[in-house]
Parts: C-alpha cells; sequence; structure tokens
C-alpha cells in the first residue's frame, strides 16, 4: 500500500494537478476551449443553413484566422506587459458577450462575419495568455506535465467541440446553443477569478499592468526585441520553425481529409469525424498522458523530431490502407478474429490516424515546454504571438496548394508527398541542425 501511494505522490500529472491556481486554470481552459471549438463549426453551420453558400462559407473561416496574422504579433506585446489573468477573463468575457447577438432573428451574415472576425480579434490576446501563463502557476521541473495536461484538454475539447456541435445545434436548435457557448464561456470566466498565482507571479503582474503607459514604451521596439531574441535562442528558434510546419501539415490534411474519406476510402464525408478526428484526438490525449508521466527523461528536441518522423511514416501510409489490409499476415490474422473484429482498410486507417495523434502530441508538448522554459515572463506572450502570426501566414499557402495539387496529381499523391516531406524535415533537423 505504502509503494503505491509512493507511486501516486510521485506520478508528476498528479503533483500538477494538485497545484490549486494550475487545476483552476484548467478547469476554466476545458469550458473555453469547449466553446470555441463548438462555435467554430456551430458558426459554419448557420452561415451555410442560411446562405447554402460555399462562399459564404469560406467568409466565415477567413473571418476566424484573418485576425492570426493581423494582431497575433501585437497582442503578444500587449500580453506580455499586462496581467495575463486579466487578459483571460477579459477575453472569455468578450467573446461570450459577441456571441449574443447571434440570437437576434434574421442576423445579416456580414454583421455575422463581423462578430466573428471580433471573436478572433479577442482570441488571438486570449491564445499568448494562456500559454505564458503556465510557468507562472507551476514550478519548472513541471512543465512538461503541465502542458500534457493541457495539451490533453485542448485535444478532449476538439474531440468533444467537433463531434457533439451538429448533434447539440440539431437538439436544441440555434438560440439555445447559442445560450450554451455563451454560459460555457461566462463558465471559464469564473474559473480565471479563482485563480491565485503565488506571490512572485503576483508582483510581476502588478508591475505589468498598464505598464504600456510608460514613456519607454514602444510597439515597434517591443517587437523587433523579440525578432533579435528568437535569432540568438536557438531552441526557441527551433521550436517556433518546427511547430509551424506541423501546424501547417494538420491544415492540409484537414483540406484533404473531405476528399481521402469519398475518394480513396469510398464513405461518406460525415464520417470525418470518428475515421480521423476522433482517433487522432484520442492518439494526442494518449500521448500527452505519457509525457506527462515520462516526457522530462527524454531531450524535447529528439522527442518532436520522433513525433515528426512517425507522422511522416503514418501520412505515406495513409493512401495504402487497401494495399495494407490485403496484406498476408493481417488476413493470417482475421482467420483467427470473430467475423465482426475482421480487420478492413477502415480499422487501419482507424489505427494510423490515432498513431499520427500520438506523433503530434510528440512534437507539440516537448516545443511548447521548451518556448516556457527558454524564455521569461517579459517576453513569453511576445513568442507565443510570433508563433501564431507564423502559422497563420505559412499556413495560408499550403492549404491553398493542396487543394489546387490534389485536383491536379490526386489526393493519395500529395499525402504520400507530405509524408515524405515530414520524414526529409525530420531527418534534417535531427541531424544537420
Amino acid at each position: 500500500m505504502e509503494i503505491v501511494k509512493k507511486a501516486i505522490g510521485g506520478n508528476d500529472i498528479l503533483r500538477v494537478l494538485r497545484i490549486k491556481p494550475f487545476f483552476y486554470m484548467m478547469i476554466s481552459e476545458f469550458f473555453s476551449q469547449l466553446a470555441f471549438n463548438m462555435q467554430n463549426f456551430i458558426l459554419i453551420l448557420i452561415v451555410y443553413s442560411l446562405t447554402h453558400s460555399n462562399t459564404a462559407v469560406s467568409g466565415i473561416i477567413l473571418s476566424f484566422t484573418i485576425p492570426a496574422i493581423l494582431f497575433s504579433i501585437i497582442s503578444g506585446v500587449y500580453v506580455d506587459r499586462w496581467s495575463k489573468k486579466r487578459v483571460l477573463f477579459l477575453a472569455n468575457l468578450i467573446r461570450g458577450l459577441l456571441l449574443l447577438p447571434f440570437l437576434i432573428p434574421g442576423l445579416h451574415v456580414g454583421f455575422m462575419y463581423v462578430l466573428t472576425f471580433l471573436i478572433a480579434v479577442a482570441t488571438q490576446f486570449f491564445l499568448p495568455a494562456e500559454s505564458s501563463i503556465i510557468p507562472f502557476l507551476v514550478p519548472k521541473n513541471l512543465i512538461i506535465a503541465a502542458n500534457s495536461i493541457f495539451s490533453l484538454g485542448i485535444y478532449g475539447t476538439i474531440l468533444f467541440g467537433y463531434v457533439l456541435s451538429g448533434p447539440i445545434l440539431l437538439l436544441l436548435g440555434k438560440p439555445s446553443t447559442i445560450i450554451l457557448l455563451v454560459l460555457l464561456f461566462f463558465i471559464s470566466t469564473f474559473f480565471i477569478l479563482l485563480i491565485k498565482p503565488p506571490q512572485k507571479a503576483k508582483k510581476i503582474y502588478d508591475t505589468e499592468f498598464h505598464s504600456t503607459n510608460s514613456i519607454g514604451f514602444s510597439l515597434v521596439h517591443e517587437t523587433r526585441e523579440i525578432f533579435s531574441f528568437v535569432k540568438k535562442a536557438k531552441k526557441v528558434m527551433h521550436a517556433l520553425v518546427v511547430l509551424t510546419i506541423a501546424q501547417a501539415v494538420i491544415f492540409m490534411f484537414a483540406v484533404l481529409g473531405p476528399g481521402y474519406l469519398s475518394t480513396v476510402l469510398d464513405v461518406e464525408i460525415e464520417s470525418l469525424s470518428w475515421i480521423l478526428i476522433a482517433p487522432a484526438a484520442l492518439g494526442m490525449g494518449f500521448g500527452a498522458l505519457i509525457l506527462g508521466t515520462f516526457g522530462k527523461k527524454f531531450e524535447p528536441k529528439w522527442l518532436s523530431m520522433m513525433g515528426f518522423m512517425i507522422s511522416g511514416v503514418t501520412f505515406i501510409l495513409f493512401p495504402l490502407g487497401n494495399k495494407v489490409a490485403s496484406r498476408d499476415f493481417i488476413q493470417n490474422v482475421n482467420l483467427y478474429l470473430p467475423h465482426s473484429f475482421t480487420i478492413n482498410t477502415l480499422h487501419i486507417v482507424v489505427a494510423l490516424a490515432f498513431i499520427t495523434g500520438f506523433a503530434i502530441s510528440l512534437v507539440f508538448i516537448p516545443l511548447n515546454a521548451t518556448i516556457q522554459m527558454e524564455s521569461n515572463e517579459a517576453i513569453r506572450g511576445r513568442i507565443y504571438g510570433l508563433l501564431n502570426a507564423l502559422i497563420g501566414a505559412v499556413s495560408f499557402l499550403p492549404v491553398v496548394l493542396a487543394g489546387s495539387l490534389a485536383d491536379l496529381f490526386g489526393i493519395p499523391v500529395v499525402i504520400t508527398g507530405v509524408g515524405f516531406m515530414m520524414l526529409a524535415i525530420s531527418i534534417f533537423f535531427l541531424f544537420f541542425s
């Protein structure tokens, strides 16, 4: 019994969850991320149901993404000089309030774009604040465990948000669904109020807040300073580059996912959530649990490159699902399985999606921990602002090219090409950087 208690007490994930400020932040994070992920999907459904236009849906997606390019770096500058707790509180409160006009009957689609744009602007302040506040709340030796729990919460809300959005909208209807989203944001806001940062962090908050009014404040200077820091901090630069590439690849696969289901697997695109998204989210969650327990024993760069390499292999295998399922080894296994458990192409794809999700967690969790450990509170918000800006800017071209190249060469060729590109990138960063 004593051995079990020691094992539990020594588990980093449980140790982090016993830190009350972090625990309250994670509860707040769960409700806000659930509301945010549901909101994105629900607004797309609402706009399409009103217009029956793919162009109109593109408009709502642009309303989500353009603020990342325009405001990420600026928001990072201000987040560094403001109280992270206050930023999280106000961002969630504003996002909840901005959803209320969607309750107005006959609301024009153009006004929906404006509201969505403003919600996305508030989110650009929320994102660097949520990531950069973690080192304030937990000791340095628990940073990887804290990021694992943080990532587990995000992946879980992605899973629940996107899978449950459609059924909830059908069950409750538009007005009640909007009210639910508003309540989720407000609940998140309440739990932020419960966060009491350690004394050291509180002093930093008190000195930072309103410091943008100081004579020495210069937005241009603050922006230049972060580029100068990243140029010198090789580990941070590596983390930013790899995280940006990884996010761009995820966006590309999101573009190709529906076509992959319909043309390669020959199944309905409505199956996207349970064939690809749900297994990937579960794989990410599993990876977060593993890293939270054992992650600090390994070098972050090695973990991230292994994740990139595994993802590259799974991408190459995705178009080969039929061939893998027909291999003699699989057929021999099927001989000993009940008919209802026979392994087929869909099972192979679901397993690959799970492995891909696990591999992605190996990339995102250690590299976010690297950014937090290699930077201080004076610049951390700007680093995450820069990361969001890079993702928004760099992802645009691959996302556009993915659809065009898929139409020209076919989806299997493009997915395979992305897989080989990821293998090449992982080998380069592992041995030549």
